[in-house]
């Protein structure tokens, strides 16, 4: 009896097999494919979400505190304390030009112990009495910050805003003393909680408008502050404390991620938490292509799997098996190198002389490749070492242009560029620099005493002594002649006259032995230190010359600093 096996050919049974095969590990790949590439896509989404979420709740954090800081620091200003309690119109003009600053104060005032409001911006509650308000009975004990409220006094006093939203303030008061340490008064300000919202718009346009994001900020009780349903509380205490979550409320489901502020410095944070939204299909876009195109290829692949075993299962016998053999040992014994001729069929034979026709080009190619491999390497070494050499040259050139020949030090034009890049650091950081401009005293009287081979030496030296002086992060330089400026970072006027000073004495401290002879040498030094007002650091070496050319007038040997005595009214204060 004959069974159904034996009425259907070898080649179509493989093919049967190898099809029913295909489709399983069609079907299976594309299911794990699928949960596999979900769940990552949805892990990868939920950790973006937690980055957009800390993200914007640092930036509040960090806009929070310095606020905090700026308030402070206005209230503890020493040439203010005079007159926090007797010149209202100067003292208003002062709080008008803070908000000019950072317009995103909506309105500051001094108010006194009484809690009357004695200056603001814009002259707006002068007279009122603020003596009531949280921010003033918690900002008369100690710097304070008040969480997110609507406007009471102001809402009919300040320009309504363009959309005609309502006023929402978060308030920042700071205690003020007088010259003996007496609290006199607060200093308050609302700042316009439409700040947020530009934070926020902010740290969205950093990500790709595709992505659909979208952030909410809630207070500690979970009640929405900035965005829809103001006031709502659309989460719940448990999705907010495990961090991640999917919102499934009206307009389709959305993964969220949750941060809370945590406060920075002296700024303690009002609890705020940011929620960071995406539409789930939106964060599984990804995956659903994915996993369509592993079905797709995954279908082909077990279809032409099917056509290629049928075709080959009906070509290939014992004798392919006996090539496939002859070929294996070729692979395995370093010996053989041809295989011998096998017959069974016509296709088989062919096979065969093409193999062995293959197998004598293949050991020519290898020998063609190993010789082309040896004279790529051989050139490839001699390249490098051309770049090497190339490299080393440039190098000996740039040094070369960069320093000074008599004294090895840098000069004018190397020296340019670093200082502009301390002074960016300076006007970026506000972390001091101070620039040294010294200069050979009666040089000329040394050439024409001693001779210029002298004169050089006493050159050579200065600028070793200068350079011995000075920490790895300052730079000195030759300006020419017997000229030599010198880049002092982190360091203030006090700390730039102290070094200063000391190179002075080094150098009159030392004798000159040139070719022999014996001589002393002096100089003077004219320092000034960076400012705001200054354009770039040509201005500061400008004032450094200007105290090297007072020294120079003060009986030379000496350290000058450049003064500038601008009167120091209220508003300079501000």
């Amino acid at each position: 009896m004959l069974r159904l096996t034996d009425k259907v050919p070898l080649r179509r049974q493989i093919s049967l097999l190898a099809g029913a095969i295909g489709l399983i590990v069609v079907g299976v790949t594309t299911v794990g494919s699928t949960l596999l590439a979900r769940g990552q896509a949805a892990d990868m989404a939920q950790d973006a979400l937690r980055q957009v979420a800390r993200s914007m709740a640092d930036r509040l954090d960090q806009d929070m505190a310095e606020r905090l800081r700026e308030i402070r620091n206005v209230a503890s200003l020493e040439p203010l304390r005079p007159h926090w309690m007797e010149n209202t119109g100067n003292l208003r003009t002062v709080l008008d030009a803070m908000q000019r600053t950072l317009p995103d104060y909506a309105w500051i005032g001094f108010a006194d112990q009484d809690g009357q409001v004695r200056a603001a911006t814009g002259g707006i509650l002068e007279g009122a009495s603020v003596g009531q308000r949280p921010w003033f009975l918690n900002g008369i004990r100690q710097a304070a910050v008040e969480d997110v409220h609507a406007a009471n006094l102001l809402q009919s006093l300040l320009k309504p805003h363009a959309d005609g939203t309502p006023f929402r303030f978060v308030d920042v008061a700071a205690p003020v003393s007088d010259s003996s340490g007496q609290i006199v008064g607060v200093l308050g300000a609302h700042l316009s909680w439409r700040w947020a919202d530009v934070v926020r718009r902010e740290v969205l346009s950093s990500r790709r408008p595709e992505l659909k994001e979208d952030i909410i900020v809630l207070d500690r009780s979970g009640r929405v502050l900035l965005g829809p349903d103001l006031a709502e509380a659309p989460f719940t205490a448990a999705e907010l404390v495990a961090g991640h979550f999917t919102d499934h409320r009206t307009g389709g489901d959305r993964l969220a991620a949750a941060a809370s502020t945590r406060g920075r410095g002296d700024y303690a944070g009002l609890g705020w938490i940011v929620v960071a939204l995406q539409p789930v299909d939106t964060a599984l876009a990804s995956a659903n292509r994915l996993t369509g195109l592993i079905l797709l290829i995954g279908l082909c692949a077990a279809v032409l799997g099917m056509i290629g075993i049928g075709i080959i299962a009906g070509r290939l016998s014992r004798p392919l098996t006996r090539l496939t053999e002859a070929v294996d040992r070729i692979g395995r014994q370093p010996n053989a190198r041809m295989t011998d001729r096998v017959h069974g069929s016509p296709e088989v034979l062919r096979l065969s002389t093409a193999i062995r026709s293959l197998l004598r080009r293949i050991g020519t190619a290898e020998e063609d490749a190993r010789l082309s491999r040896a004279e790529a390497t051989d050139k490839v070494h001699a390249a490098e070492d051309r770049v090497r050499r190339l490299g080393a040259d440039l190098h000996a050139m740039q040094v070369l242009a960069d320093t000074d020949a008599l004294t090895g030090l840098l000069n004018r034009r190397a020296f340019l560029p670093l200082a502009n890049d301390a002074m960016s650091y300076f006007m970026r950081y506000r972390r001091s620099i101070c620039v040294l401009m010294i200069d050979i005293d009666h040089f000329k009287r040394v050439n024409d005493l001693y001779g210029h081979a002298a004169g050089d030496e006493v050159i050579r030296q200065v600028g070793r002594i200068i350079r011995d002086a000075i920490r790895t992060t300052d730079k000195v330089a030759r300006f020419g002649g017997e000229e030599f400026v010198v880049l002092l970072r982190e360091t203030d006027l006090q700390g730039a006259a102290i070094f200063a000073e000391r190179i002075r004495q080094t150098v009159a401290g030392t004798v000159f032995e040139p070719e022999g002879q014996c001589l002393r040498a002096t100089i003077s030094i004219g320092m000034a230190g960076a400012e705001v007002t200054d354009d770039d650091i040509d201005h500061t070496i400008e004032r450094a010359d200007r105290a090297l050319y007072a020294a120079k007038s003060g009986g030379r040997n000496c350290v000058r600093t450049f003064e500038d005595r601008p009167s120091r009214d209220l508003r300079a204060a501000a």
